[in-house]
């Protein structure tokens, strides 16, 4: 049981280069339980922090494959009706989190492999659950499956893991459904558990893992791999259905979002909310991003660009709902993006950054005659979109030093600016993407005072979703767990949020008004990078 992880070492070399530089965040759990049941969701919130308090432990101790130590090894498995939760400990005198924008460096983690038909052979396709130091603040989850490519193309489950330098131990926690997804990429332990053949698991601890060397070391809880004839097999206590937050069968409007997931540039959707429809929109050459739906939800604005790094051609276009019409409305040699359509659709608002750096606010009719320059250097305003008054909210660097920038609004012509974030609710943090109601703001606040394109921190620490008065008179965190939470919009009737959480992958959630985390919106899409709902 405590022999040593010798075999497929080079293959889980692999498996961690394909661990990549994608948002993620720890803390906080979604969902809230009812009955006399509690859920694993309610009563283990993921933030890498455990108390095996009434759980079921096996500890062992695991010789690395250097020979030269050895670690002690503390792991709880228990299930509820939907999920599988995973509490791990185990000793390590290092911290190594080095990583960069290209991926991990010199790291440590643990990875979960899982025989899921418990043929004994742990083989191409079957499910794997990843978790590593990625900064000095932060970790990554990611869902995986074994193969050269390694991410799921549909990503399930939190993970998060933190050290404690004074005990000199880390602690990690993974949770994720217990159902199979759309792809087959992840094991089913229901259909597993019906059929009366349980997957098969095993844990590998890394220590100094180097992916691009390759180098590290390795644990392995169970002898090999490879070979699971000899793992431990998954515990499950089957159960009736357990109360939690359920999404809403009464969504109107339309959400428009652009996705990777079948096209590494970017290619637009649409989803009802009403029928569950999911459509692809686009289907070309151009990356796009940035969607905006008019309010009659018949036309899309976005910026697209020949490729996602070819910022001078970043210009704005707009598409028809149906796909038709695609028509490119600026054209120059300067990034333009984030449009936003007036409450009429006549008029759409961006950001260009036709200044020598800072970015302006720019309008346009919806045919691409440009109207106004709103805003000239040294200010840097950017992020902006109309309220329903004809007022325009947007992020600024007029009241504070970059790289932190608040919520401003101003009227139409660019005149009456008024602040409505202040430093005096939120010191050292910047303020972003912000749309609005009659009466409020929500945006998403990066909690640091760093510049976050070249802060690589900024993929790992908390992003929260907050919610300001327009006039400046208060605000209040709406979503604040820890994850990367981003791009909030107000559904039309007023009563729910739709935002982009990214704990490993990014997915669609909706939420309450108060910050009740209802789950997933739109279905098997879990590679999205903006929205709209109107």
């Amino acid at each position: 049981m405590h022999g040593r992880g010798r075999t497929g070492r080079s293959a889980l070399l692999v498996m961690a280069t394909a661990v990549s530089a994608c948002g993620g965040g720890g803390g906080g759990g979604g969902g809230g339980g009812g009955g006399s049941v509690a859920t694993l969701a309610s009563r283990y919130p993921i933030d890498g922090v455990v108390d095996f308090t009434g759980l079921a432990t096996t500890t062992a101790t695991l010789p690395f494959q250097s020979g030269t130590h050895s670690t002690t090894f503390t792991y709880a498995i228990v299930n509820d009706d939907r999920d599988l939760y995973v509490a791990l400990e185990w000793t390590d005198p290092t911290f190594d989190h080095g990583y960069d924008f290209t991926g991990p460096q010199d790291i440590d983690g643990v990875d979960l492999l899982i025989d899921a038909d418990a043929d004994g052979t742990y083989e191409t396709g079957e499910d794997n659950r990843f978790v590593i130091t990625a900064t000095a603040v932060g970790a990554q989850y990611l869902d995986q499956h074994k193969s050269a490519s390694g991410a799921d193309v549909c990503g399930d489950g939190l993970g998060w893991l933190t050290y404690d330098a004074v005990n000199q131990r880390y602690q990690a926690e993974l949770r994720f459904p217990l159902a199979g997804d759309a792809q087959g990429e992840d094991a089913d332990l229901l259909a597993a558990a019906a059929s009366g053949t349980l997957p098969r698991f095993n844990f590998i601890v890394f220590d100094h893992l180097q992916p691009t060397v390759p180098a590290g070391d390795f644990a392995s809880l169970f002898p090999s791999d490879t070979d699971s004839s000899a793992w431990g097999t998954l515990p499950y206590t089957a159960m009736g259905p357990l109360a939690r937050p359920q999404l809403p069968t009464n969504l109107t409007g339309l959400i428009v979002f652009t996705s990777i997931q079948d096209d590494p540039q970017g290619e637009i959707y649409t989803f009802d909310p009403a029928t569950g429809v999911v459509t692809r929109i686009t289907n070309n050459s151009v990356m796009e991003d940035n969607v905006s739906l008019s309010h009659d939800r018949q036309w899309i604005a976005f910026h697209g660009a020949p490729t996602r790094t070819d910022f001078a051609n970043y210009e704005i276009w707009k598409v028809q709902v149906d796909g038709t019409g695609l028509t490119q409305l600026t054209s120059n040699s300067i990034l333009d993006g984030h449009p936003g359509w007036s409450p009429d659709d006549s008029t759409i608002c961006f950001a260009s950054f036709r200044d020598s750096g800072p970015a302006s606010i720019v309008l346009m009719d919806a045919d691409g005659n440009e109207i106004a320059d709103l805003t000239t250097a040294p200010d840097d305003d950017n992020d902006p979109d109309f309220l329903p008054d004809g007022r325009i909210v947007f992020k600024t660097s007029r009241f504070n030093a970059l790289p932190k920038v608040k919520i401003a609004t101003m009227l139409q012509d660019g005149s009456d600016v008024q602040p409505v974030t202040f430093d005096l609710f939120s010191p050292n943090s910047s303020d972003h993407d912000p749309v609005g109601d009659a009466t409020f703001t929500i945006f998403e606040r990066f909690t640091k005072g760093t510049d976050y394109s070249t802060d690589v921190e900024a993929l790992f620490s908390p992003w929260n979703l907050v919610e300001a008065r327009l006039d400046g008179t208060g605000e209040r965190d709406v979503v604040a767990d820890g994850f990367v939470n981003w791009l909030p919009v107000y559904d039309p009737t007023g009563q729910y949020i739709a935002h982009l959480k990214s704990p490993g992958y990014t997915e669609i959630h909706l939420i309450t008004r108060a910050g009740v985390d209802l789950g997933r919106l739109v279905p098997n899409q879990t590679q999205v990078r903006y929205l709209d709902w109107k």
